[in-house]
This record gives structure tokens, C-alpha cells and sequence, in this order.
């Protein structure tokens, strides 16, 4: 009988059994979350002791939290194809439990023995299983693979293992099958629960990537992720190729508002003022202004505006000049006596 390492204290080992019976057994080097082997031949001949020191053992683990961590949910994973499959997986990262989505799940699961295994190991198995149903058969198949915890960080590290081992086990077997991982809110696990059909991961797709009102969310829960990756990837193909039905709706609604038709007349009106601007920068560029003719351009420009934003000073009025004082008139010289006359003295 298997059992799984939930406590190692003083040298001893508290193991979980597949019975859910605890025991307590001394310690070879375990680490919590191991899975051991059990003799069942040494379980026997420890009797009555064997039964009290288990009993006692149970209680000090439960007290002490051992037991508790062990069977606590710390994530939640889902495994998408078409089956959805939900896992839960403690501390330890090993699973606690798991449910089947759909009824695709129901059939994928049965037989399958994936509590206390390691999460990688389980991601193994479950995609070895899908394998053999041939779920990966003709076309190339999708696997789509979610982590969810309250950390973030940890939620991504635990999807990066798993989307490893399910990488590894499809190249095993051959497999053409694109596999997609990342970590989502914590908000989708009970989102997705209310849905019959929903895992957190496919939920996620259909309401945050594609974008479809949660209320109407249940119309996706049987198409597949291939599809719902189809769809998602079409909605972001190149220069708008391959959009949605709901994207497609908005495109005809527009069209009979007549938009379009003014969309592209403002398209080719921003073209042809782009091609006036285009010709006015080449006919710029052909003027070749060599280096000295451009310095004197820039000084006669300066020159002029230094001139126009210099108001001229009006020009002072003249003072009149002074009239010039008018010419005194020479006087007359006194006539000369002439010699001999009579009033003359000899």
C-alpha cells in the first residue's frame, strides 16, 4: 500500500495511507509529499502498539497542522482539450483531488489514479490517457493548461511544470499538439464552477480573450479549446482578416449607417493632403542654396525684419531762420568844397 509524507519531525515520518489511516514510522531520508511504498507484513507485527502509536501519531499531525496543509488546496489546475479536467493540488504540489468537467472528462478519468501524485506526473498521465482516446488524432490539437493561486508568481511557476511535462509527453508519443499555459485570476475557479461544462481556463479564454458577455459564457462550454484558439486567433489575424461574429456584426451595423462610406472619404482626403504635403517637401529639397548664399539669405532676412520692426523717427521740424535785419542804407557824403570859392580865405 502506498502512502504519502505529510510531517517529518525528530527523525520520524508521519505517513498519510491510501485507507487514510496515519502512521508513524522513522524517517530514511523522506521529504514532505513523497510517496512510499508501505509493507504491509511490518504494519502487522506492530499490532495493538502499531494502532495506538498510529492513533497517537494522527492527533499530533492534526494538532500540529501536518494534515491539514497536506489536504488543503493551494491551486487549482485545469487541463483543457475538449475534456476539461480540474485538479486540485496542495503545498506539496501534489493532487488532492480532481473532477471531471464533462462527460468527455468522465471517460478520460476513469482509471486513472492521479491523487497524491506529483502535479508534473499527473499532467503526464492525463495527457498519455488523452493520447490513447485519440483525442489528438488527424489535425493538429490544442491543450490548454491553467494554473490558479493566490499567488501569481507561484500559479506561473506550477503552469511552466506542467506545461513541460504534458510538451514532453505528446513528443514521446509522436503527438502533433500545440500546448498553451499561464496562470489566471483566482476568480475563475467559482466562475467556472457555476457553469456545468466551465473550467476556469476555457472560462477565461471565453470572457477576457475573446471578450464575450459572462452572462451568455454557458453557450461556450462544449466547444472545444481548439475552436475557442481558432476563434481568438482569427480575432487578431492581420489587417482584420478572420474577426469574430461579433466584430463582424459591429462592421455591418456601421456599414448601414453609411460610415464607412465616410470613413473612406476622410482616408483619401488625409491621402491627398499626405501626397500635396509629400510634393511640397520634394520641390523644398530640389532648391540647392550652397552654404555661403544661405548666410548672406539669412542677413539681408535679418537686415529686413531688423528694419521693418524699427519704427522711423519722425524727422524734428526745422526752426525758421531769423529774417535778416534789413541793410542800413549808406549816407550820403557831404559834398567837397571847391577850392576858391567865396568863402575861400587866401
Amino acid at each position: 500500500m502506498k502512502a504519502t509524507v505529510v510531517e517529518i519531525k525528530d527523525g520520524f515520518a508521519a505517513l498519510l495511507k491510501e485507507d487514510g489511516i496515519i502512521v508513524k514510522v522513522q524517517s530514511e531520508n523522506f521529504k514532505i509529499g513523497d510517496v512510499v511504498n508501505m509493507k504491509e507484513k511490518a504494519i502487522r507485527k506492530k499490532g495493538r502498539l502499531s494502532a495506538i502509536v498510529a492513533a497517537a501519531a494522527m492527533f499530533v499531525m492534526l494538532f500540529g497542522g501536518g494534515v491539514y496543509a497536506y489536504a488543503t488546496p493551494s491551486y487549482y489546475v485545469s487541463l483543457d482539450v475538449n475534456p476539461g479536467i480540474l485538479m486540485e493540488v496542495n503545498i506539496f504540489e501534489r493532487v488532492i483531488g480532481m473532477e471531471a468537467a464533462n462527460e468527455d472528462a468522465i471517460e478520460v478519468l476513469a482509471g486513472l489514479d492521479l491523487k497524491n501524485k506529483d502535479i508534473k506526473d499527473a499532467t503526464s498521465v492525463a495527457v498519455e490517457r488523452l493520447t490513447e482516446l485519440g483525442y489528438f488524432d488527424g489535425e493538429d490539437g490544442k491543450i490548454l493548461i491553467a494554473a490558479i493561486s493566490k499567488n501569481e508568481d507561484k500559479a506561473e511557476r506550477l503552469a511552466g511544470k506542467m506545461q513541460g511535462a504534458a510538451e514532453e509527453e505528446i513528443a514521446e508519443n509522436g503527438v502533433k499538439a500545440e500546448v498553451a499555459a499561464g496562470a489566471v485570476g483566482y476568480e475563475m475557479v467559482q466562475a467556472a464552477k457555476a457553469i456545468e461544462g466551465m473550467t476556469p481556463g476555457k472560462y477565461n479564454i471565453i470572457v477576457n480573450l475573446l471578450g464575450i458577455d459572462p452572462e451568455v459564457a454557458a453557450d461556450y462550454a462544449e466547444t472545444s479549446i481548439k475552436d475557442l484558439m481558432a476563434e481568438y486567433t482569427a480575432s487578431k489575424g492581420a489587417e482584420g482578416k478572420g474577426r469574430t461574429e461579433k466584430a463582424a456584426a459591429k462592421v455591418q451595423t456601421r456599414e448601414e449607417n453609411g460610415k464607412p462610406a465616410e470613413n473612406e472619404g476622410v482616408k483619401e482626403r488625409n491621402a491627398a493632403g499626405k501626397a500635396e504635403q509629400a510634393g511640397n517637401q520634394a520641390g523644398n529639397a530640389k532648391v540647392d542654396v550652397p552654404a555661403s548664399g544661405k548666410k548672406a539669405l539669412n542677413e539681408d532676412a535679418m537686415e529686413n525684419n531688423a528694419k521693418e520692426e524699427k519704427p522711423e523717427t519722425p524727422e524734428k521740424p526745422k526752426t525758421p531762420k531769423k529774417p535778416e535785419k534789413p541793410v542800413t542804407p549808406e549816407k550820403p557824403e557831404k559834398p567837397e568844397v571847391p577850392v576858391g570859392g567865396k568863402d575861400h580865405k587866401s
